[in-house]
């Protein structure tokens, strides 16, 4: 496993055969949609587990209309989060809110909230618990969000040439991340403590994340359509041009399915 400063230097390994497969998700359907041949071939969870945290005073997804809300960059699968999650619930992204690049880390966005400087930001589970700590609030919970939004950011990407030559490989790669994902589905005392060992969490702020994600871990592998058509719109909401891409030829089931046998 080779770590990247960039999904774009990721996706030249991957093109140049000096990667096998890469991780994420959104930036590779958008690749797609730009005639990249690359397909997803598996999904390692349902959704992605992240939360609106926000200044006190602010209650709930119609309590942002008229706030400043913090975001990592544009274009990102954050900032469709925020643009998703608020035009679905009658608020207007574009007029009703103001929407500022306030820095690329979980930790940056919340010391910006807690400065001032935003009213709210999206942060990836475990950060509202660290957010709350600062006296700070969950105003959507994660899962709260995926009522309005779903946008998986890991799992397995491919070429068209690394499939169709390595066929085999990427089914047992697929049963091997199965077989993973089951594991720590059904062993939480081993899946907390490594929680606590990774992710440097206190025992009480593990469990509590692992009771997140749990029932997120996707042993099917496989996505619905309209999460797929979520993942596309990440790199393309804020394009003037609308895409003409099917977003299901970014994705091929098959080799999951073969997985399950």
């Amino acid at each position: 496993m080779i770590t990247f400063r960039g999904t774009n230097l990721m996706l030249a390994a991957l093109m140049s055969g000096d990667l096998d497969y890469m991780t994420i998700l959104p930036f590779a359907v958008g690749a797609a949609s730009r005639g990249v041949p690359v397909k997803i071939v598996g999904s390692v969870t349902r959704t992605s587990t992240v939360a609106i945290v926000a200044r006190s005073g602010i209650d709930g997804i119609k309590g942002l209309k008229g706030k400043k809300i913090g975001i990592n960059s544009f274009g990102s699968s954050v900032d469709y989060t925020v643009y998703a999650a608020l035009s679905r619930n009658g608020i207007n992204p574009n007029k009703d809110v103001t929407i500022l690049m306030s820095g690329g880390g979980n930790a940056d966005r919340i010391a910006a909230l807690v400065t001032g400087s935003i009213d709210a930001t999206v942060v990836s589970s475990p950060f509202e618990q660290m957010a709350e700590k600062q006296g700070l609030k969950t105003v959507v919970t994660a899962q709260e969000l995926t009522q309005y939004v779903r946008i998986p950011v890991t799992g397995i990407v491919a070429t068209h040439k690394k499939v169709d030559k390595d066929a085999d490989e990427t089914v047992r790669l697929l049963r091997a991340l199965r077989s993973a994902i089951s594991w720590l589905q059904q062993q939480p005392d081993y899946t907390i403590s490594w929680f606590e060992k990774v992710m440097r969490l206190d025992r009480v702020s593990a469990e509590k994340f692992y009771g997140l994600v749990r029932d997120q871990y996707n042993p099917e592998l496989s996505l619905p359509d309209s999460v797929v058509d979520d993942l596309l719109a990440v790199g393309t909401f804020r394009s003037k041009e609308k895409s003409t891409f099917n977003p299901q030829a970014a994705r091929d089931w098959t080799f999951a399915e073969k997985a399950k046998r």
